[in-house]
């Protein structure tokens, strides 16, 4: 495959166009609005606004009523952590080396995905442009630490813990908020986190088993019905969270400057769901709030965009809400806001290692066609991961394959995998009519098979290498590389910091004051003491540097 590389020169040329770009759109600070990022985990769109009877959602469809919704996005993975890492840096997984399940769960060498170092965080070049930025529960971006604590990195975030808001600004300067909702989880169902999750709500039960639609790759039983209704049960209770979120909004007079994103990190955690390139896996509802003084023209509250959008597009898109020009290296484009692309075609995901098995497809979709190209055809889709057994649903389609009662439609995803899948996404929105063998579909399966060529011939694909080799690349030995601390001097009243480990990100503190983005020579104090550091995404934090000023 034809893989692109990126000149240094170039590189600094086109941070040196961004910065002037971006500082020349933005504006003052009380133009510019809040931006918030509410995500629930595990989770298609069963929500009222987007048509499921079953579900029970006031508060998002409150939301959808004054916002506008996005049926037809698309994370680039089926699982969070190569999503997450797309999603964060506006690039595919597989172009950086995040694209298998958890870096950290590799049982051979545990690595850390380093990503080229112009690459940052579009929070990081939110908060080089002035935002305060922050991330509540989860992390989770293949090269830093899942949860909170040291290694997040820490240049992306001002605040970054549980609990973490926009009440932890000292000044009145925007904000960026990630706030992740954990209620929906796949391990949510989980019968030991039923009982407990159950025992502690006031009204556990919302949905009834026999209130659920059961999908057709599903034997209609006892428990599939139960936990089913489970997760529009967790549902319902992420539903209120965002209810909560939003009322703290209003009681501290953020919610006429804040523009409220919510979505999902790629859709149900149920089996033939979560991990999969389908579109049970990978389309999610979007909802996007703007308070009035920011609305777009053509976004009235209540509305529906049918544009396609990939989970890439969220950064370029965010930036855009900023008032900021998205990096030349995001694999995205501006979907809403100031600059936006222009519509998209077609939309591509992923599947590689999940857990303790080894997948490899790539996938394209359009509005009415989705193809899959397995690189690893004859083995079957659905087979035992451990943690994933832990559903009673998937224990019991194991069981119902073993006495033979699942159906052919059923037992599909059981079955060895073939090396190409096409399907009719508007006539068969399960996808269980493969079209591959159909002769009416002959040019649609050629023009799809090439449209996917171009787009992996067009971009790096780290899953060419085994998964040995990259970490290897990553942290050689297994050893997690040392940034290396900057160098520091000071001038004229003013503290220089100087990189030694190339486009690492640089952070300070005065005294015992809060970490901050270092983006140029900074006025400290005479006096005072200032701490730097240095990281680069995906190896540790360098040792501190200290300066006194004179």
């Amino acid at each position: 495959m034809l893989h692109h590389s990126i000149s240094l020169r170039k590189i600094v040329l086109q941070s040196f166009i961004y910065l002037i770009l971006s500082f020349s759109s933005l504006g003052v600070a009380e133009d510019r609005p809040n931006i918030l990022l509410i995500m629930a985990e595990d989770m298609s769109s069963r929500v009222g606004a987007f048509g499921d009877k079953v579900a029970v959602t006031p508060n998002l469809d409150k939301l959808a009523a004054r916002g506008t919704r996005y049926p037809n996005t698309f994370t680039t993975s089926g699982v969070c952590a190569p999503s997450r890492a797309a999603q964060i840096l506006g690039v595919y997984q597989q172009s950086i080396g995040a694209h298998h399940m958890r870096t950290d769960q590799f049982k051979e060498s545990p690595y850390r995905t380093v990503p080229p170092g112009y690459m940052k965080a579009y929070p990081e070049l939110l908060r080089r442009h002035g935002y305060f930025t922050f991330n509540d529960n989860k992390l989770d971006f293949q090269f830093g630490t899942r949860q909170h604590g040291n290694g997040g990195p820490f240049t992306i975030w001002d605040a970054a813990r549980d609990g973490a808001s926009w009440k932890d600004r000292s000044t009145d300067q925007p904000f960026f908020g990630f706030i992740t909702i954990f209620e929906t989880h796949e391990s949510k169902i989980f019968p030991k986190e039923v009982r407990k999750n159950n025992k502690n709500r006031a009204i556990p039960v919302i949905v009834k088993p026999e209130d659920v639609v059961v999908p057709p790759y599903y034997p209609d039983s006892k428990v599939v019905r139960k936990d089913i209704a489970q997760h529009y049960n967790n549902i319902y209770y992420m539903d209120k969270r965002v209810g909560e979120i939003i009322s703290k909004l209003e009681a501290d007079g953020e919610a006429d400057k804040t523009i409220i994103i919510w979505t999902t990190d790629h859709g149900d955690g149920l089996p033939r769901s979560k991990r999969e390139v389908y579109d049970s896996g990978i389309k999610v509802p979007l909802i996007i709030y703007w308070p009035e003084r920011f609305r777009p023209i053509d976004n009235q509250p209540g509305g529906q965009s049918d544009s396609l959008i990939s989970f890439v597009d969220l950064g370029p898109s965010i930036l855009s809400l900023a008032g900021l020009r998205a990096p030349e290296y995001m694999q995205g484009s501006a979907r809403f806001g100031t600059q936006k692309a222009k519509e998209r075609t077609h939309i591509y995901a992923a599947k590689d290692r999940f857990d303790e098995h080894f997948f490899y497809e790539r996938a394209v979709r359009t509005h009415q066609y989705k193809y899959i190209r397995n690189y690893l055809p004859g083995l079957p889709g659905g087979r035992h991961l451990i943690y994933r057994d832990n559903q009673e649903i998937m224990q019991d389609l194991w069981k119902h394959l073993a006495e033979g009662k699942l159906n052919v439609q059923q037992s599909t995803w059981f079955s060895p995998q073939p090396e190409e899948s096409l399907y009719d996404v508007l006539e068969d929105p399960h996808e269980l009519n493969n079209l591959v063998s159909n002769p009416d579909y002959l040019h649609v399966l050629e023009d799809m098979r090439s449209t996917l060529s171009h787009w992996m011939q067009g971009m790096p694909d780290m899953a060419e290498k085994t998964e040995i080799d990259m970490a290897k690349i990553f942290w050689p030995n297994g050893i997690q590389p040392l940034t290396k601390r900057p160098t520091l001097s000071q001038k004229e009243g003013t503290a220089i910091a100087t990189n030694n480990t190339k486009a690492a990100s640089i952070g300070y503190k005065i005294e015992n004051g809060p970490w901050k983005l270092y983006i140029g020579p900074t006025q400290i104090g005479a006096g005072k003491t200032a701490t730097f550091k240095a990281v680069k995404y995906g190896w540790a934090e360098s040792l501190e540097s200290k300066i006194k000023m004179n």
